[in-house]
């Protein structure tokens, strides 16, 4: 099982009566796992006895300016053939799903408004995954950073550490690269509270962002996900936004972060133009990561792929 903010939700559903927990079985799977009329992209996993919950962004069309062409979908699977149930749950305007967590009781699932300016973090609650809450606006003072030049928060990732909650953001700002060319970089943040209904917060990187830019990747990183791993904490997400890449981080208090570099990921069709947006889980004894890409066309969809320790990545077969 994997170890991480998942972990509160994952025992919650398993002491319910589910089917017996099956293995995955991989072989005879292909990359991508699940190509749709629609584009499929930041996808979040919840893994239970009978199979997955998988959250995702709905975007329909081109037009990605467009708050009618987002929203938060979700749909459930077996083995990554056959996909369950597949709706929205959220109004139109919203998009980028992360960690659902269990808070105080109440099943979590942040996300954010988009594309609309500000974009604005938010949550809906469950009980069943079926029903879920309209979106609650939470942590509004990240838009107001000092750093956060662009005064929007996207990609939130919550975190349960004993009885305090973390929530791991991305704002913007404006910075000038080699050729001297303005260009938006995004940045990482990280707030913590103790507070049962999440009004009350207090953010770490007030002064500075806890990742910034650096010589891989000038323009910043986004879409991070955080899974506990042995006696620390490993971080998984997207580098670099123009020439973005998978990269990695690991700490013991998920507040000091050690950068360790990128993570080499073999280039399939299904990706040729672009991937990101990791969503990290452990089973069966392996690291398994489910990865968006963009192929030629501009299409996005789903990819799997396995490693033995987290930092060799292997696609599944095309």
């Amino acid at each position: 099982m994997k170890f991480s903010s998942l972990a509160a939700a994952s025992i919650l559903l398993l002491a319910s009566p589910l089917l017996p927990a099956q293995q995955l079985k991989l072989e005879g799977l292909r990359n991508p796992v699940w190509t749709s009329s629609d584009n499929l992209r930041d996808p979040s996993i919840l893994k239970v006895k009978d199979g997955y919950h998988i959250f995702y962004s709905r975007f329909l069309g081109t037009n990605s300016g467009s708050a009618d062409n987002w929203s938060i979908a979700t749909a459930f699977t077996r083995d990554f053939v056959h996909y369950e149930n597949d709706r929205d749950i959220s109004p139109k305007g919203f998009a980028s799903p992360g960690d659902l967590i269990t808070w105080h009781g109440k099943m979590i699932l942040p996300y954010q408004s988009y594309p609309k300016h500000p974009s604005r973090l938010c949550y809906s609650t469950t009980e069943d995954f079926q029903t879920w809450s309209e979106p609650v606006f939470f942590l509004a003072e990240a838009n107001q950073l000092a750093w956060n030049t662009y005064r929007r928060v996207i990609d939130p990732t919550f975190v349960v550490q004993g009885d305090t909650l973390h929530c791991f953001f991305v704002g913007s700002s404006d910075a000038v690269n080699a050729d001297g060319k303005k260009m938006r970089c995004n940045l990482l943040g990280h707030a913590i509270t103790k507070d049962p209904n999440l009004e009350k917060w207090e953010i770490l990187t007030k002064n500075a962002p806890l990742i910034g830019t650096s010589k891989e990747a000038p323009d910043g990183v986004e879409n991070i996900m955080i899974l506990r791993t042995g006696d620390h904490w490993t971080m998984i997400y997207s580098e670099g936004l123009a020439a973005q890449h998978l990269a990695y981080a690991t700490s013991k208090d998920l507040e000091n972060w050690k950068l360790e570099g990128p993570l080499e990921v073999h280039r399939q069709s299904w990706m040729a133009r672009k991937y990101g947006a990791p969503f990290v889980w452990q089973e069966d004894g392996r690291w398994m990561m489910i990865l968006m890409g963009e192929n030629a066309k501009g299409r996005t969809t789903f990819g799997l792929l396995t490693s033995p320790d987290g930092k060799k990545w292997t696609p599944l077969p095309e």
